[in-house]
């Protein structure tokens, strides 16, 4: 008997057995997350092939490029009735084009994936000193859930990868369909954290358990450095990469640690406006400020921006913060529209200019915009796929203008 057969003759006697949320009949494949991938093509082959290129259309049994996560579940009938110990998957790396922008991975023999997981695989670690003040959470796609159910407790969950809440929890979170999951709330209180995520079907039945819990931890005050902004600051990039990847935060490139207190989605008067909640209670001696990309490409004129940055600035000299500000890169409308399908407005470089103009003739400034600029006035797809938020390439210069600044600079 085949061991494909085998292995669902087992499944089959596991149900009769196990709670209803048991989910049998398919593999969960992981692989190491690229740098800057897009997405990934997944080929599942009859042979072994270590070469770089495409296994011979007669040995693919199955493969797709629309892969967006370092890993993925697939049903076993995609593979019909073929001997899983005789098949070997690999993946490569792909841009927004679907080109390829590394080697395919070594094949792995497809039996040493886990064959009907139990709980989802959690992809964000945060086993990051210090956390990020708003966390987001993310896991590998679960084959068929309709919706996610996303806990966070102040203790270790008393019930491990069970479907019943804990009694430790202090914030659930609920969303559609995806792979993860911007929390709105800030962590401001010190102490350890922990959070899990569960999948459901379109019938609101738990497709397995709780995903084993993630601890992170939130201290405040006494940080010498933090950085405070929008996406750009929070992280995430090469478009479906999310901040919980540390790779994508450009202070995880400086030789000091940073607390990071950006937001995602954040206009200048937004990080006016929560300056005081967000920034005071960590105490920072100097703090990293970018700010106003999304104020200038929705259409904000430069003078509200410098306004804000004015009012950042204050708030900074009034409890005893040296502010430092990095100039606001350049955007590349074009990408941005495709990705997003946004519009960005028409006299953005202008109204960017302004705020540049003012911001070097501060005391302390990095400029990043002059390192990131094209010939074109606009940033170019080497540093931002999406047009927007610099992919690890782009977080990289941002990191290395910083240390040029802080090489040639006395701070206070």
């Amino acid at each position: 008997m085949k061991l494909y057969k085998i292995i669902l003759v087992i499944s089959a006697l596991v149900l009769l057995a196990a709670p209803s949320f048991a989910q049998p009949g398919k593999i969960q494949l992981l692989w190491p997350s690229a740098q800057d991938a897009v997405m990934y093509e997944l080929e599942i082959a009859e042979i072994a092939i270590r070469s770089n290129k495409q296994a011979p259309q007669e040995n693919v049994v199955y493969t797709t490029p629309y892969i967006y996560t370092p890993g993925t579940e697939i049903s076993l009938s995609e593979l019909g009735e073929r001997d899983i110990s005789k098949l070997y998957y690999r993946v490569r790396p792909l841009d927004l084009e679907q080109n390829p922008i590394g080697p395919f991975t070594e094949p792995v023999a497809l039996e040493k994936s886990e064959i009907n997981p139990t709980k989802p695989a959690t992809t964000a670690y945060h086993n990051r000193q210090p956390a990020l003040l708003y966390p987001v959470y993310s896991w590998i796609p679960v084959l068929g859930a309709e919706r996610y159910e996303i806990e966070v407790t102040n203790k270790s969950p008393e019930n491990p990868n069970g479907t019943e809440p804990s009694q430790f929890r202090v914030r659930v979170y609920s969303m559609g369909r995806g792979f993860d999951y911007y929390d709105l709330e800030a962590f401001r209180e010190a102490g350890t954290y922990y959070w899990r995520v569960i999948a459901f079907n379109d019938e609101g039945q738990p497709i397995g358990t709780y995903s084993d819990a993630v601890m992170f931890k939130v201290h405040t005050g006494g940080y010498h450095w933090a950085a405070f902004g929008d996406s750009i600051t929070h992280g995430g990039g090469a478009i479906s990469n999310p901040p919980s990847d540390r790779r994508f935060d450009y202070s995880a490139y400086l030789p000091f640690p940073v607390k990071n207190l950006g937001r995602s989605g954040d206009t200048s008067a937004m990080l006016a406006d929560r300056f005081d909640s967000d920034v005071l209670p960590f105490k920072p001696q100097y703090l990293l400020i970018l700010g106003g990309s999304n104020s200038i490409r929705g259409g904000a004129k430069g003078e509200e921006v410098i306004a804000d940055l004015i009012t950042i600035k204050q708030k900074c000299e009034a409890n005893d913060i040296i502010p430092i500000f990095l100039t606001l890169p350049p955007v590349n409308p074009e990408r941005i529209e495709r990705v997003f399908d946004q519009s960005t407005a028409d006299n953005w470089q202008l109204e960017l200019a302004k705020v540049n103009a003012f911001l070097r003739t501060q005391p302390y400034v990095v400029d990043i915009y002059s390192a990131l600029v094209d010939e074109k006035g606009i940033l170019p797809v080497k540093y931002a796929q999406d047009g927007l938020h610099p992919d690890i390439s782009g977080k990289k210069v941002i990191a290395g203008q910083i240390m040029g600044f802080l090489a040639k600079t006395r701070l206070p």
